[in-house]
């Protein structure tokens, strides 16, 4: 049930996403970035489907027997990593754009609207946001095992 949870939100998400990256694509890079073309997509890479579908599901396995107040704190934890790393993967990848373009008019680098690979980016921020949660269920398992072990 979590991960039709989170496969629906990307559905309903995709293009909050987009326009979020685009905006940081133009203002982490002073503006070099103009848009060209007609802003049309089908449908996003299946690994943004994908992995905005695990996330909650992880989340839900770290949480199962956890209080509601610390379920949240590790949602909002999760959200903010994401957050963080969506901007940072996206003004990371603006600025090499703009770097890479050696025949640009005035330093203005024309990206077509699809130029951008957005499932890839918001995939990577959503496996760097989910870290903690796999990191503190591969703990509870070794400490399962080793206090099953003695």
């Amino acid at each position: 049930m979590a991960f039709g949870i989170g496969y629906g939100i990307a559905l309903y998400t995709e293009s909050f996403f987009r326009e979020i990256i685009q905006d940081v694509f133009k203002w982490s890079t002073s503006d070099k970035i103009r848009f060209v073309g007609k802003n049309m997509y089908i449908f996003s890479d299946k690994t943004y489907y994908i992995m905005l579908g695990v996330i909650p599901l992880i989340l839900t396995l770290e949480n199962l027997n956890k209080k509601p107040a610390e379920y949240i704190k590790n949602v909002i934890i999760c959200l903010l990593i994401f957050g963080i790393s969506l901007i940072g993967i996206s003004a990371i990848d603006a600025n090499i754009k703009v770097v890479e373009c050696t025949a640009c008019d005035d330093g203005i680098k024309k990206l077509h609207w699809n130029g951008i690979n957005y499932g890839l980016i918001i995939g990577t921020s959503a496996i760097i946001s989910i870290i903690p949660s796999l990191i503190r269920i591969i703990k509870r398992i070794k400490k399962a095992s080793v206090q099953h072990d003695i």
